[in-house]
């Protein structure tokens, strides 16, 4: 069967068209039956980035970049679009970095892997960075050197500025006065030279004399030298006596003493034996101190009125006087001043009573006329208040 003219002449126009649209979609970097995956990126600037530039990933070519086009408000930022072939998967957290491909300043999309285990989707947008290229790595080593050299310069400049200030003609008139001053320095010194030669032949004699005293007391010492070897063997026997001695046996028997005197302390501490119980017993401290008030107050009253004391030591058996009484009370609380009346413990406890002993205030939540009563009541009120104790009250 033979074609025809016109078909074959469509057939070429068709393949024409064809050819064509994947020519210009191939410069645009754009498959015309392939699907790929897009993804995104937002830059602040692209570098030279342009529409077919490469995409790489671990050094390998990968896809092409499809579009660039600014967006924002302002066209502040810059959005590039880029495919990727459909059967490569590249992790969700992976960067698309813009780096130079070769010295002529060729700019590509670098996906730098991440590591999340989840892959990016299709239209997803990647985080992006731009890396600098090789001339402007090159700048950024440079430019501190280049700082550096002018600041060499400068300085140098600064030194060559202060010699010329150094070397003009003010300078030289010193710098001569100064060569002729150490020049005078020099003859001096030549001229003390020359007198304490003369001084060392004048007084040759003496120094010869002062040669034969240093010589006789060497012999002196050559011939006590049997006396002096006699002290050094005694020093020496006193030494070794002090070393016979048992100074470790006398330390130990020092510190058994004092071993000794602390136990004894610390048994009169804890109020142990007749003086531990002296010292240590609050009540005899206090009865001590009622005898010595009451006592006092005897003595007063006695003078005052002595037929007082006879009249009831001989006629009044049945101690219808009034005679002082010691009482105990069991504190609560105790402070250096006083409480206001609006304290919580009034409030809880109005019945609380208050009395000074030794420039100290103590609250009183009961009183007693034994210290039996006291101690047996003391273990209830501890229950609610670990720290009260008893007091010993003196009333007339």
């Amino acid at each position: 069967m033979k074609i025809r003219k016109e078909v074959k002449l469509a057939i070429t126009a068709i393949a024409a068209v064809v050819i064509l649209i994947w020519g210009i979609n191939f410069l645009k970097a754009k498959a015309l039956f392939d699907r790929n995956n897009m993804f995104y990126g937002v830059y602040e600037r692209v570098d030279g980035l342009k529409v077919s530039s490469s995409v790489v990933y671990r050094g390998y070519h990968v896809g092409q970049v499809n579009a660039i086009r600014f967006i924002g408000k302002r066209f502040d930022r810059v959005l590039v679009q880029f495919s990727i072939g459909k059967n490569l998967e590249i992790p969700a957290n992976s960067i698309a970095a813009i780096q130079s491909t070769d010295l002529m300043g060729s700019k590509a999309i670098n996906i730098i892997p991440g590591n999340a285990l989840a892959y990016a989707n299709s239209g997803d947008t990647l985080k992006t960075q731009i890396e600098l290229g090789l001339i402007e790595q090159m700048n950024k080593q440079i430019q501190p050197l280049k700082l550096k050299a002018e600041n060499i310069l400068s300085s140098l400049d600064s030194v060559l500025t202060d010699i010329q200030e150094v070397f003009n003609s003010n300078t030289k008139g010193n710098i001569e006065k100064s060569l002729q001053s150490v020049r005078n320095t020099l003859s001096n010194v030549e001229h003390a030279s020359a007198g304490l030669d003369q001084l060392i032949t004048g007084q040759s004699s003496q120094i010869a004399s002062i040669l034969e005293n240093v010589n006789s007391i060497s012999a002196n010492l050559r011939e006590n030298n049997h006396n002096i070897s006699r002290g050094i063997d005694n020093i020496v026997v006193i030494s070794d006596s002090l070393r016979s001695v048992n100074l470790n046996q006398t330390v130990h028997r020092l510190n058994g003493i004092l071993e000794q005197l602390d136990s004894i302390t610390r048994k009169i501490n804890r109020g142990k034996g007749t003086f531990g119980e002296m010292v240590n017993d609050d009540d005899l401290y206090y009865n001590l101190t009622a005898v010595s008030e009451n006592l006092n107050k005897l003595l007063v009253d006695f003078r005052s009125d002595p037929k007082r004391f006879v009249n009831l030591s001989l006629f009044d058996f049945g101690g219808s006087g009034k005679q002082g009484k010691d009482n105990y009370g069991i504190a609560i609380y105790e402070s250096e001043k006083p409480l206001p009346l609006t304290a919580e413990l009034y409030l809880k406890y109005p019945d609380l009573k208050e009395i000074k002993r030794h420039g100290r205030f103590f609250y009183l939540i009961g009183s007693y006329a034994t210290l039996k009563r006291a101690e047996k009541d003391l273990t209830i009120v501890n229950k609610a208040f670990k720290d009260a104790f008893i007091v010993k009250i003196s009333q007339n």
